[in-house]
């Protein structure tokens, strides 16, 4: 059995040699990695994290070229960044613009009768 990485820098090599040589792998591992991570959060965190995280990988599935892929990355990470400098700076501000947002219609669906 090999030994885990005990550096960042040993898991982003052996990362990007599972990534050139094999990416289902790779691909595979990253999503272990992710809900390996999660999974160690705050119970009462884990759902929204799942969530975020579908959202990103939802956003990332949009681009298939990697240097794209990590573009899109980076802007994510500072749109995230500049959001929570809003937060910290004027939060009252920010809890106030979540109450003027317009409540989204939920649109009712019928039941179909099994019979």
């Amino acid at each position: 059995m090999e030994n885990p990485p005990r550096t960042t820098d040993e898991m982003l090599s052996r990362l990007t040699e599972l990534y050139q040589s094999d990416p289902e792998a790779f691909e595979a591992m990253r999503q272990l990695l992710i809900d390996k991570t999660i999974e160690g959060f705050p119970p009462e965190h884990r759902i929204r994290a799942y969530g975020l995280q579908r959202r990103i990988d939802t956003e990332l599935s949009r681009y298939k070229d990697p240097i794209a892929r990590m573009n899109r990355m980076v802007e994510i990470f500072w749109e995230g960044v500049y959001h929570f400098q809003e937060v910290v700076s004027d939060p009252q501000k920010v809890l106030r613009q979540r109450g003027e947002q317009t409540p989204a219609k939920v649109i009712p669906f019928r039941r179909k009768s099994l019979h």
